[in-house]
């Protein structure tokens, strides 16, 4: 028996995204950004609730049509998305916000910088979704923008992210 195909964007959400910003809440364009055709329906509907969103909120991204490719979401047995004993402490709306922010500077601050050799970063970039695992995504892009260009390079680019993350 095969798993459902994760969910993944469609062009019209690639297209909302490049967009304005304010055609989706920055939660629900958060959520929509982490769907990257491998994460299942359990990991997104942790992030969903990581976001304060609800369940319903992967379906209303499939009904809008800016996802695809997954099982629909009402046919997940309740069984499957995985209990949680305590909810872990969510960082309130301003600090998640900041994060993302900060995250999605980096990223295109990284990319830019390194012009064509990023496909690692890239994917290590959709595994951070808290502090922590960002400040090591930060540190791995800084090392590699010293290994392509220059220590100073590599200096320009903490200072910057530091100056967006305020």
């Amino acid at each position: 028996m095969s798993s459902p195909a994760p969910f993944a964007k469609t062009q019209a959400a690639r297209q909302l995204l490049a967009g304005s910003r304010s055609a989706l809440s920055a939660p629900m364009r958060m959520l929509l950004i982490n769907v990257d055709g491998r994460r299942g329906i359990a990991e997104l509907l942790d992030i969903a609730r990581s976001l304060k969103l609800g369940p319903d909120a992967l379906e209303a991204l499939r009904r809008d049509g800016l996802i695809a490719g997954a099982a629909e979401v009402q046919s997940v047995p309740v069984a499957v998305q995985k209990p949680t004993p305590a909810p872990a402490p969510v960082p309130d709306d301003d600090a998640l916000r900041r994060l993302m922010r900060a995250k999605m500077f980096a990223f295109d601050l990284a990319c830019r910088m390194l012009a064509g050799r990023d496909a690692d970063l890239r994917a290590s970039a959709r595994e951070v979704n808290s502090e922590s695992r960002f400040l090591d995504w930060l540190a791995d892009a800084s090392a590699r923008i010293e290994a392509a260009s220059n220590v100073e390079r590599a200096q320009l680019f903490r200072d910057r992210v530091a100056q967006a993350a305020i």
